[in-house]
């Protein structure tokens, strides 16, 4: 697995898909410490909401990478499917946390805060970063060729869920309450992005609650494509 993981890790690095999404985070990023001093949780939660956008974005490309030959290739060689895509997801969460690396201590040693982090807050922003980070990878999966094969489509689609997973919070009060559910089931980055907000208002607890849901959540989407990876082994 180790091998394997380093073979595409450099596979991907070398076809440079991860370059549009790694160039648009770091661009918005830039922009958004133009100026200083920046409020601490002001500022990570805008980047956080980013960094939601871009892993989700470069889950998509890390996915797309292999063309069809040569992933059936790695799957021989591996003997399974599961093994090819949980490489993916490796190689895809690298990517991201080197972004969140650089996301959280850019600000801090450029100076871009009128004072340095206290520890809550240090605690909120890796956690805060990663959960979203592996939240958007665990949305990107579903949108890769091997379920919708067309770009064209995929990627609006994708757009659509990562815009309603940050207006949840106003559509769940305008629906009805027979529909209330629907605003439930989407991806919980806009009450994770409203904690890291509030974060100066509210309590730890609070923060690490929906936390646990977000990181359960993408948990739950990743074991669901890796099982659906493993059903397509039991039918070739």
């Amino acid at each position: 697995m180790i091998y394997q993981t380093r073979y595409l890790l450099r596979h991907h690095i070398r076809s440079q898909k991860y370059i549009a999404p790694v160039i648009f985070y770091i661009i918005a990023m830039l922009l958004i410490y133009s100026y200083k001093p920046n409020p601490i949780a002001d500022s990570y939660s805008v980047t956080a909401m980013l960094l939601f956008l871009a892993a989700a974005w470069l889950g998509v490309m890390v996915m797309n990478t292999e063309p069809a030959k040569q992933y059936q290739l790695l799957v021989l060689h591996t003997g399974s499917r599961r093994k090819v895509v949980t490489s993916q997801l490796i190689c895809a969460w690298i990517m991201q946390f080197m972004l969140t690396v650089i996301t959280v201590l850019y600000p801090v040693f450029a100076g871009m805060f009128e004072r340095q982090p206290t520890g809550e807050e240090w605690m909120m922003t890796w956690l805060g970063h990663l959960g979203l980070s592996l939240l958007g990878l665990g949305i990107s999966v579903f949108f890769q060729k091997s379920y919708i094969p067309l770009l064209s489509r995929s990627m609006p689609a994708l757009i659509i869920v990562l815009l309603l997973s940050f207006i949840q919070g106003s559509l769940s009060e305008r629906l009805p309450e027979s529909l209330e559910w629907l605003g439930r089931i989407l991806p919980p980055a806009f009450y994770l992005v409203r904690e890291m907000m509030l974060f100066d208002e509210s309590k730890m607890d609070s923060f690490v609650s929906v936390m646990l849901w977000t990181v359960l959540y993408a948990l739950g989407l990743l074991i669901i494509h890796v099982w659906l990876s493993g059903r397509r082994d039991l039918r070739s």
